[in-house]
């Protein structure tokens, strides 16, 4: 069975979960998610990148439940992966969701990062998806959530 191993800071939406059921045709797929625990407030680069996709009031504080918001969207994640047929288990990863994802990439065939635009990180290749790639050397596939859009 081809494993997968999904890195997503949100609940995937219904088409994520269609794109990484059908991304290997008929063949049989199971996943793992990941779901970092936000314990940081936003930063400088956070900032920047809020700005440059044009919302100009950006987020600043952290959310008020963290750990509650990030196990809502793995548990969401689950259960849509599973009703479209993908057999799917996660975990909540820590404050370095990038290592906790390399650890975990040693059990998968390829890691698909499911994230909003995060353009400061993406130009200077230090998005979640370059450095999952640097680090393991599997296929990695960048995407943004809701869309179409490749970004790697």
């Amino acid at each position: 069975m081809y494993t997968i191993l999904v890195l997503t800071e949100d609940a995937l939406t219904a088409h994520d979960v269609a794109r990484i059921a059908a991304l290997h045709g008929d063949e049989p797929v199971q996943a793992h998610v990941l779901v970092p625990v936000e314990t940081h407030a936003p930063t400088l680069v956070d900032t920047l990148d809020e700005v440059a996709l044009g919302r100009l009031v950006p987020r600043t504080e952290l959310r008020s439940d963290p750990s509650g918001y990030a196990q809502t969207a793995l548990d969401a994640s689950l259960a849509a992966l599973s009703e479209v047929g993908v057999q799917a288990g996660g975990e909540l990863a820590g404050d370095d969701p990038v290592g906790d994802a390399v650890t975990a990439a040693t059990r998968a065939d390829e890691v698909i990062v499911v994230t909003a635009p995060h353009l400061v990180e993406e130009a200077l290749r230090r998005d979640w998806a370059s450095r999952v790639r640097e680090a393991t050397g599997k296929p990695v596939l960048h995407v943004v959530a809701g869309t179409d859009r490749v970004v790697s």
